[in-house]
């Protein structure tokens, strides 16, 4: 890390104070170190990050004016980007953009360095009351932000990206998501963490507000969450499951904001969920698209959720869970989605004796919904809908995360994409047959596959030896550099960044190495 310019650094704070200048325009200042960082957030100036440089952060970052911009200086493709990493093991909250009119965050890596720190206990949080997200935006009163274009990886606490409640009109778009928290079977886990410390990657409370284009990959409780959030549309976004199981993909499960007049009903109005792609590639989705409380939490059932829309969505992928489900709503519009996934592994329910459903693609409780337009592939249930996750009953291993058996189609799609991540290609068939046997007797997870291939001769003479404890790292490592080249190489066409999906289904077809090779 190169050294702070200290002279130069003081002269300028003396010249440009209060957001700008002597003229009182706002400068943008090049940082080369992590310790001028606040100073110049302080001055009211912009903060431009040099590339290819991390910056470690011992103290959560703080916006200090409307209209300041973080962002990396000439930054093309993510390998350019500048990386905001936690070095306090008590830290949590790296950057605070709370209350804030018009503050941009742009072409940055924002790292929580989960597999070095791992999770702090909520008594020893530092940076924010509890337990804070990774990046704090929105807040009372807080209008026109801006989060587009960042990689967001490791985080270490409850939500990656948090829009808070009492903001309107954010823009959240063409992020990255890496890694968001442990699953239910320990998928993800830092080796001295303790159950269960799942993760969102976009918390969004609030209004009118735009999250589009982002790509998220291996959350464990949501992709992106709608507390509400009334006028606010999440379009065009990749949520996928590789690694390690999703609770969620998109929901609309919360009725504690924005109550209306009638009791128990809280908006949803004009909130909207349109032309998501969802893949339970690797991993359960263990509900793609829930709609209403008790779907999620039984014992608030009788909250109704009011007007959303919900369409030209698709669910893809071989570990799906549930799909579309809709359970105490009203006023909603649920039409054109599609489903091309393969469903299987019986959700917990109320309890053991109470089970739900079997897991299909387009599911309804007709005595729980009003005035609502679904598509006609939606069935309606035979039992119930309530609590339709597969993560709080049953045995556990000694570290205290789940054990149980894979659904039928969902173990397959674990040992494929273990072997295209760990080894570059496919599994023979002796491999899945001999795999799934041992997977559905002994119940391991999948991070236990992966650490065995990546103990083997063939992961060794293909890519050298890596310790079982950087299994994580190593796989961020892959997929940034995939997305890297897959951005390069659309800007060697003239062409402007790809949207998340085609990265995403490139990225999916450049896992298996032994088809394009390493480089690709």
């Amino acid at each position: 890390m190169k050294s702070k310019p200290a002279i130069v650094l003081v002269l300028f704070l003396a010249l440009c104070l209060n957001g700008g200048c002597q003229d009182g325009s706002r400068v943008s200042h090049s940082v080369r170190s992590g310790d001028g960082l606040q100073a110049v957030l302080d001055s009211g100036n912009d903060l431009v990050l040099e590339k290819n440089t991390v910056y470690e952060i011992d103290e959560t970052l703080v916006y200090k004016f409307d209209g300041q911009t973080i962002k990396t200086k000439d930054a093309e493709s993510i390998s350019d980007y500048a990386t905001l990493r936690i070095k306090s093991p008590d830290l949590m909250l790296l950057l605070d953009g709370n209350h804030k009119d018009n503050i941009v965050l742009e072409n940055v890596s924002l790292d929580g360095n989960r597999y070095r720190l791992s999770t702090v206990a909520k008594e020893n949080v530092t940076g924010g009351g509890g337990q804070p997200p990774l990046v704090f935006f929105g807040g009372n009163g807080a209008e026109g932000q801006i989060v587009r274009n960042n990689v967001f990886m490791s985080t270490r606490t409850w939500s990656t990206l948090k829009v808070h409640e009492g903001a309107a009109d954010i823009l959240v778009e063409g992020n990255i998501f890496l890694g968001a928290g442990t699953g239910p079977r320990g998928n993800g886990r830092e080796k001295r963490e303790v159950p269960f410390a799942w993760g969102d990657a976009i918390s969004c409370a609030a209004k009118n507000t735009i999250v589009r284009n982002n790509l998220i990959i291996d959350p464990t409780d949501v992709g992106i969450v709608f507390y509400g959030a009334p006028g606010s549309i999440a379009e065009n976004n990749v949520i996928a499951s590789v690694s390690r199981e999703s609770l969620g993909a998109i929901n609309l499960v919360d009725g504690f904001l924005y109550p209306l007049d009638d009791p128990n009903h809280f908006s949803y109005r004009n909130t909207t969920v349109r032309n998501n792609y969802i893949d339970a590639f690797g991993s359960r989705i263990h509900i793609a698209i829930p709609m209403g409380a008790g779907v999620w939490v039984p014992h608030l059932k009788d909250r109704i959720l009011v007007g959303a829309s919900v369409h030209g969505n698709t669910v893809a992928g071989g570990a799906a869970g549930y799909g579309y489900v809709v359970n105490g709503v009203e006023d909603f519009k649920v039409y054109g989605n599609k489903s091309t996934a393969s469903y299987s592994g019986l959700a917990d329910g109320l309890n053991a004796r109470k089970r739900p459903d079997e897991p299909g693609p387009f599911l309804f409780d007709p005595d729980r919904i009003e005035n609502c337009q679904l598509q006609e592939e939606f069935q309606p249930c035979q039992k119930h809908l309530l609590h339709l996750l597969r993560c709080n009953h049953g045995d556990t291993n000694d570290l205290g995360y789940r054990i149980y058996k894979y659904g039928e189609f969902e173990v397959k799609a674990v040992i494929n994409a273990a072997y295209l991540e760990m080894l570059g290609r496919e599994p023979t068939e002796t491999e899945m047959t001999e795999n799934i046997k041992w997977m559905q007797s002994t119940q391991t997870n999948a991070d236990t596959l992966r650490r065995k291939l990546m103990a083997g001769d063939e992961f060794v003479e293909k890519f050298g030896r890596f310790l079982p404890d950087d299994l994580h790292p190593y796989r961020i490592e892959l997929w940034l550099d995939i997305i890297d080249n897959i951005q390069k190489d659309s800007m060697k066409q003239k062409d402007s960044l790809p949207d998340a999906e085609t990265i995403y289904r490139q990225a999916v077809l450049r896992l298996d190495r032994s088809k394009i090779g390493r480089s690709s």
